[in-house]
């Protein structure tokens, strides 16, 4: 059970940590240019949700890498 504990808080820092370099790199894009003038909420609503759904891909391909690697050693 300690172990399942762990997992999730590795998990939970892993799915934060993505989420916010997804954040720094998807402001380093110039939204403002495909976003109509006037619409400031939008696009930052647009950034926001754009951030965590890239953050959370990136982080899924992370954890699953790593599932996968410890269970390698059941291999041998």
């Amino acid at each position: 059970m300690k172990q399942l504990g762990i997992h999730a808080v590795i998990s939970l820092i892993i799915y934060f940590v993505c989420i916010a370099l997804a954040f720094q790199a998807i402001k380093a894009v110039r939204i403002e240019k495909l976003i109509r003038s006037n619409r400031v909420f939008e696009s930052q609503v647009f950034l926001l949700f754009s951030a965590i759904g890239l953050g959370y891909l990136v982080a899924q391909f992370i954890i699953a890498l790593i599932d996968t690697s410890m269970q390698l050693s059941n291999l041998f």
